[in-house]
């Protein structure tokens, strides 16, 4: 039975684990360096440009599915622990992807990430890395312009471009196949163990209708979870519950970066039970934790919006309305001028914040705390947290439109 969170929130429930910085080679090892792919048209009509994301430097060809030796600190015989990544870097089209999503995932000691082929290459073909062993397998190559990984366990999902379209596919034991079903694309994919959320579009428009898919690896099959009028986009899944951005409430129906209110639509999926939260404003970009943890971006009744570059992380319970959700700082996160979004694992919450001084916060929900900046030394912009059990991975800019990624312990 899954145990409430409720109780445990109170109020600013929050705490950091204090850890240290591990420094990183700007220079990324040969075969080493990774990008996100935007292409020209991502589902949901982002301002990803064509042609900007890179390719795997010529330190050994990769097909198929063959595991590739990889030089460096993070080579065989190291462990998965934040000098994994020394040397390791990736790269974001147009210098970040415009929806925060991050060019890199991670479970456990496994990483996947986009990876330049050739230095100056505009694309790049997609990589698993075996942070234990430092060894790679080819996921994707770069002629279908991967981005937006997702890894759990066995399960991973990422969005190509197929056709002109893009495109949800999946690996799961050991085969990739695309996801299919009646849409005309689909992107934005979250994973659990054993199941794939994903946007569906129904035509090629940004403000075309959308639904949220649940995709069974097992069966081979995707279905709607979260269906209706309007645009339901930026999915989580847990175990038990998927999570929802409904844009059903907006006059226009559709997600408009500036002025458009939306609520979290919970739904559980053992019942395909739907329960609404609703609060004034915009709530968008669920992530679902343990305990029943949910945590969401909050834009409030501001009109207009200001963008994704400043608002308030809340956390709450999936089983109590949202007027008991709790604000985690108790002042806007400001992430200017790029947008980036926190990140949930298990209890731990990760979010980048800009408005005093450039530093990574990480607090556990449950404990009553206040967020904890952690500096780290020399970063003068900070993209893509992405929380583990045991560290935080996040990345920083480097030349171009190059980041170099950066693990820092717990």
């Amino acid at each position: 039975m899954m145990r409430s969170l409720h109780s445990m929130l109170g109020g600013t429930a929050l705490l950091l684990v204090a850890c240290g910085t591990v420094s990183h080679s700007d220079a990324p090892n040969t075969g080493q360096a990774g990008t996100d792919s935007g292409g020209s048209a991502s589902a949901g009509g982002d301002s990803a440009t064509a042609g900007q994301a890179g390719s795997r430097a010529s330190g050994g060809s990769s097909s198929g599915s063959s595991p590739i030796d990889v030089a460096g600190a993070a080579g065989a015989g190291s462990d998965c622990g934040p000098e994994a990544f020394a040397g390791l870097s990736v790269f974001a089209s147009g210098g970040w992807d415009p929806l925060g999503y991050p060019p890199y995932a991670l479970d456990g000691c496994m990483l996947v990430y986009v990876a330049p082929t050739a230095p100056g290459a505009t694309t790049g073909a997609l990589f698993l890395r075996d942070l234990s062993t430092g060894q790679e397998i080819l996921l994707e190559t770069a002629t279908l312009e991967p981005r937006r990984p997702a890894i759990a366990g066995d399960l991973i999902a990422w969005e190509a471009r197929v056709a002109d379209k893009s495109q949800v596919r999946v690996r799961y034991q050991g085969q990739t196949r695309d996801v299919a079903g009646d849409f005309v694309q689909s992107g934005e994919p979250r994973v659990t163990a054993d199941a794939v959320v994903f946007t569906a579009f129904l035509g090629t428009e940004a403000t075309a209708d959308t639904d949220v898919f649940l995709y069974d690896p097992i069966a081979d099959k995707a279905a709607p979870v979260a269906a209706g009028p309007g645009q339901q986009r930026f999915a989580d899944i847990s175990h038990d519950y998927v999570a929802v951005t409904d844009f059903s409430e907006d006059p226009r129906g559709y997600f408009d970066e500036a002025q458009s209110i939306a609520d979290i639509l919970l739904v559980e999926r053992a019942t395909g039970k739907a329960t609404s939260r609703p609060r004034e404003g915009k709530q968008a970009f669920p992530l679902l934790g343990d305990s029943g943890a949910l945590v969401y971006l909050d834009w409030g009744a501001v009109h207009p919006e200001p963008k994704f570059s400043q608002f308030s992380l809340r956390a709450g319970d999936v089983t109590a309305a949202a007027i008991a959700d709790v604000d985690l700082k108790g002042e806007p996160v400001q992430t200017n001028p790029a947008y980036v979004r926190p990140s949930l694992r298990g209890l731990n919450v990760d979010f980048i914040d800009t408005q005093n001084s450039v530093g990574l916060y990480r607090v556990v929900l449950g404990t009553g705390a206040a967020p904890v900046l952690t500096p780290i030394a020399g970063a003068a912009q900070l993209f893509g947290p992405v929380a583990a059990d045991e560290l935080t991975l996040v990345s920083q800019p480097l030349a171009g439109q190059t980041l170099k990624l950066t693990a820092v312990a717990r």
